[in-house]
């Protein structure tokens, strides 16, 4: 199976069954920021500076939603996009709201979510990893200082480095989204998709630094092309702010367990 068959093969299934919503009745939403969203988007793609998207983010996720029809759709980069359109006035819809679905099946699912496509643009796409954010941080990008060291990277460890090595929690990394990442690295090659937290000093000597390890190395793949394209793609399962490099699995031993 290739890197991205997985997801046209979901894609398809989800066409045919579409997800459903749990007590569908409760997706209300904020109807003053359904008309935030509503003002946002008059404005020309080319007028939006920094200032409309910090205010277009801030109430996406409690806004009121119509979905597109299919449901999920594949993007250009190959994933699973929930499609959300603004109401049409006047008009009856079944609401969606992103705050509830993430709950109810877009993290469970893995899709991300794309508002108000067209042919050629959208208003916005939200990777899953970004969803995920919004789930355990309550905003869809964390732009503050964190501990991750901010790379994607293949490591060795040098002999006279001291490293600490754990488990990401379940607050970090929710079992839902290992079980999709160990679904996606299967497909790849990976027979046992494994992972860990690794924690080194910094190069500055300021403090310490984070990353998920994945048990991913060229040696994987038929190339250079095809690791780095997976690795790549990993991305898309995680928050923004989170780094994560690929480690053969003889560097750190039994530290690595199974996603």
């Amino acid at each position: 199976m290739g890197l991205f068959d997985l997801f046209r093969k979901k894609e398809k299934m989800q066409t045919e069954e579409q997800p459903a919503q749990k007590e569908t009745e409760s997706y209300l939403g904020d109807l003053d920021k359904t008309d935030i969203v509503y003002k946002l988007i008059q404005m020309p793609p080319v007028e939006r500076d920094e200032k409309w998207q910090q205010t277009f983010l801030e109430n996406i996720g409690h806004a009121s939603f119509r979905c597109g029809d299919p449901q999920v759709v594949t993007g250009p980069d190959g994933f699973p996009y929930f499609q959300l359109f603004l109401p049409e006035p006047n008009q009856p819809f079944q609401c969606y709201v992103i705050d509830n679905m993430k709950d109810d099946f877009l993290l469970s699912s893995g899709f991300g979510v794309v508002i108000n496509p067209t042919e050629n643009r959208a208003d916005w796409v939200l990777s899953y990893g970004d969803i995920l954010n919004f789930y355990l941080n309550k905003t869809f990008y964390t732009t503050t200082a964190s501990d991750f060291s901010n790379g994607t990277r293949t490591e060795t460890i040098t002999e006279d480095e001291k490293v600490m090595v754990g488990q990401p929690s379940e607050i970090l990394l929710p079992q839902q989204t290992r079980q999709l990442l160990a679904d996606f690295l299967k497909a790849n090659g990976i027979v046992t998709p494994k992972t860990l937290l690794m924690m080194r000093q910094k190069k500055d000597g300021t403090g310490v630094s984070q990353d998920l390890v994945f048990n991913v190395t060229p040696h994987h793949f038929k190339d250079e092309n095809t690791y780095r394209s997976v690795m790549q793609a990993i991305s898309w399962y995680l928050p923004k702010h989170y780094s994560y490099i690929g480690m053969d699995e003889n560097s750190l031993g039994a530290d690595f367990i199974s996603l």
